[in-house]
């Protein structure tokens, strides 16, 4: 298959290509491989080609905090009656599931090839609506009807620096280790780096600049800062695409997704990305109505559940998880007056703290309506959000 791969996808292949029927192979891998839809290939060919004998969750153990972990025992099998009636031993020493579990294989077909090993029956019931009721953001950016974009923000880390290379005659980023040219691999000097973003903006160079979003909270701009923008070589992509939209932010606030709104021009760094609705053949569809919907407690229950790490939220939101969105279109009156009540509370908060508190717990009550979740799941979800540590 042609695409992008980590390394581990790789060897997991090559190693059960390798196997002997019956062999058996082990690896630590990211946790990633459970359920991001970008990792299906690999799942599949591991569900149809071997006994998943075990999968062990060890959580971050290496240094880049990131990244949290699995040790997946794998035995070659060419029968697929005995992969289907293989159980699978489950383990996940720190939370309520301490005793290993197993799970049947074959079960995995019904979760769409995701290993969905942390769910229970509720969480299961609760996925497959949002999953299969309401379209997944990327379905409506490939509709004809809408027009959506998502982008990272400027090729650039928030820090700004940037570095000349003499030969290409163009600016990159930073390298974070030696400092050679990513495009002609020459060194480069020390005495090239610069810093393109800045609290003040010198007198002589204003037209050179523009707004930069350097921090935020859930639903408010926090800080901003101004950037150069006529640095040839710096990706910083088309520029319509940094005002009326929503930014989100790829590290998490309190297990609940970050995400505001501005409406002005202010690029930002690639630890965000940048969500705008450009047409809509819905006028309640909006920017404003979809950033509830990102920031509400269903939404952040649906990322800790199909992509987190068991307890928490990922310390990053990639953007592959930010396709996968279930977005509600409102349709019939009714829809539409609750996506007008969300977006008119949104614009509340975003524009002071006042009764912030009580205002977000309105919007997740429209969330949870306008999604039609029954008061059983809306409590369940609730009470486990909580309860997260």
């Amino acid at each position: 298959n042609i695409g992008q791969y980590d390394y581990y996808q790789l060897f997991i292949e090559l190693g059960i290509r390798l196997l002997k029927n019956s062999g058996y192979l082990g690896y630590i891998v990211p946790d990633s491989l459970l359920v991001l839809s970008n990792r299906a290939v690999i799942r599949n060919c591991i569900k149809n080609n071997t006994k998943i004998k075990e999968i062990y969750y060890t959580g971050p153990k290496f240094d880049d905090p990131i990244v949290s972990n699995i040790i997946l025992i794998l035995q070659k099998e060419r029968s697929k009656k005995e992969r289907d009636e293989n159980l699978i031993k489950i383990s996940i020493p720190m939370s309520k599931y301490s005793t290993p579990r197993m799970i049947q294989q074959k079960i995995l077909e019904k979760w769409n090839y995701k290993f969905l090993i942390n769910l229970n029956d509720t969480d299961r019931e609760i996925l497959n609506i949002l999953n299969h009721k309401f379209p997944k953001l990327e379905d409506l950016m490939r509709n004809d009807g809408f027009k959506i974009i998502l982008s990272r923000g400027v090729e650039l880390s928030k820090s700004g620096k940037i570095i000349y290379c003499d030969t290409c005659k163009k600016y990159y980023p930073l390298p974070k280790n030696k400092l050679k040219c990513r495009e002609c691999k020459s060194l480069l000097n020390q005495n090239a780096i610069e810093n393109i973003i800045h609290h003040t903006i010198p007198e002589k160079l204003k037209e050179y600049f523009k707004p930069f979003i350097y921090s935020i909270n859930r639903y408010q701009i926090k800080e901003y800062k101004n950037i150069n923008i006529k640095k040839k070589g710096i990706k910083y992509k088309d520029l319509n695409l940094y005002e009326d939209r929503i930014i989100i932010r790829q590290l998490s606030q309190n297990n609940l997704i970050c995400a505001a709104y501005d409406n002005k021009l202010s690029l930002t760094s690639q630890s965000f990305y940048n969500l705008k609705i450009i047409q809509s053949p819905i006028p309640e569809f909006d920017n404003h109505y979809l950033l509830g919907l990102i920031n509400s407690q269903l939404f952040s229950y649906f990322f800790i559940k199909s992509f987190g790490s068991y307890k928490k939220l990922f310390s990053r939101i990639l953007i592959e998880k930010i396709k996968n969105l279930p977005i509600k279109i409102p349709e019939s009156m009714e829809e539409r007056k609750i996506a007008s009540e969300i977006a008119k509370k949104v614009k509340l908060i975003s524009g002071n703290d006042v009764n912030r508190d009580a205002l977000e717990s309105q919007i997740d009550v429209l969330v949870y309506k306008i999604y039609q979740i029954s008061e059983l799941n809306k409590k369940y979800i609730s009470n486990f959000m909580k309860n997260l540590i």
